[in-house]
């Protein structure tokens, strides 16, 4: 597998994907259309720019059940961050800033969690039993998300055509959380959160890792939406719906990237995710070619490091006139440049892992993320001759840590109170080299590429929460539950077949917004019902981006166009201008609109005339071939008949009509 050469997206087959040994999950977190937050009374769904009072955390982790502390929070801990958090009085109470016990959970959530729940076909508990779950970054101000299990293990219809793809997708659980804060700004030490999206209830529906190429792990994350939003209790907009999404290669470990938006970004995103994981492993392969060992990487947890370890030294002194500006200048600030030896990594920093980056890039978002430099420009490495310091400069610092060729040299300067941190995060992230790929959280970029958020969290994040008791689950909700769920997309997309529409039309609806608008009208005989919903989709999403209101193309506004297709009093080619008539004009008379495109007994007269103008203008557009003729005389003739002639009828007319000019020109 090592030697699979890398390639863009795009590029790659599923067979390709297979021997990568690629295989990716889903965690779909979906806000649910409630009146209230999750464990207290606050209205949930406020969006706010107010701040009435701020209040200042620090978060420090604390043991699990099993007295163990979880890698994660340990992590967040040595961030030493601030946490600001904007509180708007109409937004949140002192549950949220935990203050106070957390109420009875939401029962309108409850429901709608087990209403999501029977349509991913997953067994109910018995009991909700809310957990604990740590998150030290501020997100949350308790330092923990409560969070409770509603159902586990189901499976739901998986069919994309276009990708050959018909079978089951398996559905591992269903959790119903709280929603955390909204992050305002991250600058060094201090991160800043609005509270108004805190506590807003959400499903989290996780996968199992059985989607083996980006494209299905795209559709997948599409078919999770629509499932969801069958409902109709769910909310929509920006952030209202988030995906983290598992990857893993053959010989790699399952990295978590967090929060994408929106799923035309998924492909892209886990294609350069496993490519990074396969340039990891081939560095892990050239290590052990080299044949050290991760013990040449030691580095005492306490103590300043350039002190205790031969692997660092304080380079203040040595670089104080650099030539490089940030460094510079970051010295004459009082900031420590430290200088770390890597001993047999010459050549391995340079190594390419995403478009655009290397195995340093690796190494410096951990000093970024975890010793929180404020300026961009923090860290230099040996293997770039790019900005930086200059060869002289180089020597003199290898010089001072007895580096040998084959050893790779890191340069970081930050505040000295960061220095020791930063220097200890590169060590560690050389050390994990030895192992390939590291199991981390990592942030999705706009190009495609990720950058490192925090270590993957284990099973010790999670304990019981002692605040709130169980809930029994009353087979009478259920069963009410059950008795209103609404018709799944795939149920949906079956029905939609059997009125004749093509596979991937039948698909596309089935999940569409505009589904029930679809069914409202009820369009008969598979022609009109193909060109309906095919005008649908080309048009209805446009609408509704430029601002026409909903009341432009109702059930009630769209039957009549739908009964003249069906009678053929207006011919199918109309339907997306009718459709664009409707949106110009939504208070106008709907009959006024389809009689412009219904069939008259002067339309054959009116043609006659219509194209003999056209032949006759035809006569003096010298130079034009015979077919960009054509295409001008339909383009003036069409707008007046569409709907009411058979366009191939009009062409033919037209095409002989040119030719007999032809003709009479050349006599």
């Amino acid at each position: 597998m090592l030697d699979f050469p890398d390639q863009p997206f795009g590029a790659l087959t599923r067979q390709d994907y297979d021997i990568l040994g690629f295989m990716s999950g889903l965690e779909v977190h979906q806000q649910l259309l409630t009146n209230s937050k999750l464990f207290c009374r606050c209205p949930a769904g406020r969006r706010v720019t107010r701040v009435d009072a701020e209040v200042l955390r620090h978060m420090r982790p604390t043991l699990s059940e099993l007295g163990e502390y979880d890698g994660t929070a340990l992590m967040e801990f040595k961030t030493r961050k601030e946490i600001v958090y904007l509180l708007e009085r109409r937004s949140v109470c002192t549950y949220e800033i935990d203050d106070t016990p957390p109420f009875e959970i939401d029962e309108e959530a409850v429901a709608t969690a087990i209403e999501v729940a029977l349509l991913f076909d997953l067994n109910l508990v018995s009991e909700l039993h809310v957990m604990r779950k740590q998150y030290l970054d501020g997100s949350i101000p308790t330092g923990f998300q409560r969070t409770a299990m509603v159902g586990l293990a189901g499976t739901i219809p998986f069919r994309v055509p276009e990708l050959g793809v018909d079978r089951v997708l398996r559905i591992r659980q269903l959790s119903l959380e709280e929603d955390s804060c909204r992050e305002v700004s991250d600058v060094g030490h201090r991160i800043t959160f609005r509270t108004d999206r805190l506590g807003m209830p959400l499903t989290e529906a996780v996968t199992e890792p059985d989607l083996v190429t980006p494209f299905e792990l795209q559709a997948a994350a599409r078919l999770l939406a629509r499932v969801a939003r069958t409902t109709g209790k769910v909310r929509r907009g920006a952030g209202a719906a988030r995906q983290d999404v598992n990857v893993s290669v053959a010989g790699g470990r399952r990295v978590e990237i967090k929060g994408v938006h929106y799923h035309r970004r998924l492909p892209l995103l886990v294609h350069v995710e496993a490519f990074r994981q396969l340039n990891l492993l081939r560095v892990r392969e050239a290590l052990a070619d080299r044949t050290l060992d991760p013990s040449v990487l030691a580095i005492p947890d306490r103590g300043l490091p350039w002190e205790t370890s031969d692997l660092a030294a304080d380079m203040g002194g040595v670089l104080r006139h650099t030539t490089h500006a940030p460094l510079r200048e970051a010295i004459t600030r009082g900031e420590t440049a430290v200088a770390i030896k890597l001993p047999g990594f010459a050549g391995l920093l340079a190594h390419p892992t995403q478009p655009g980056r290397d195995f340093g890039h690796e190494l410096a978002e951990r000093v970024r993320v975890i010793a929180c430099p404020v300026d961009p420009q923090f860290f230099a490495d040996s293997d770039h001759r790019g900005p930086g310091p200059s060869e002289r400069e180089w020597r003199e610092v290898r010089r001072e840590l007895r580096a040998a060729a084959e050893d790779a040299v890191v340069l970081v300067w930050v505040p000295r109170d960061d220095a020791a941190t930063a220097a200890r995060e590169v060590v560690l992230r050389a050390r994990e080299a030895f192992d390939g790929v590291p199991a981390e959280t990592r942030q999705a970029n706009r190009d495609g590429t990720t950058g490192f958020e925090r270590v993957l969290p284990g099973p010790d994040r999670m304990y019981p929460d002692t605040d709130t008791p169980p809930l029994p689950i009353a087979d009478r909700v259920v069963a009410e539950v059950r008795e209103h769920l609404p018709e799944t997309p795939w149920a949906r997309a079956d029905r939609y077949l059997a009125l004749g529409l093509s596979t991937r039309t039948a698909q596309q609806l089935a999940g569409a917004p505009w589904a029930d608008l679809f069914d409202a009208v009820a369009p008969s005989g598979t022609a009109v019902a193909e060109r309906v919903a095919t005008a649908f989709a080309q048009r209805l999403p446009k609408y509704r981006r430029s601002g026409v209101p909903p009341e432009a193309h109702t059930a009630e506004r769209v039957a009549p166009l739908v009964r003249a297709l069906e009678s053929g009093a207006i011919r199918l080619e109309a339907t997306g201008r009718v459709l664009d008539q409707l949106a110009a004009a939504p208070t106008a008379n709907v009959g006024s609109i389809l009689d412009r495109y219904r069939a008259g007994p002067d339309d054959a007269s009116r043609f006659e005339l219509a194209l003999a103008s056209v032949a006759e203008a035809a006569q003096h557009m010298d130079g034009r071939s015979p077919g960009t003729l054509v295409r001008w005389g339909m383009g003036e003739l069409m707008p007046a008949f569409l709907g009411r002639l058979d366009p191939a009828l009009v062409q033919d007319r037209l095409t002989a009509a040119l030719s007999a000019v032809a003709s009479e020109g050349t006599r």
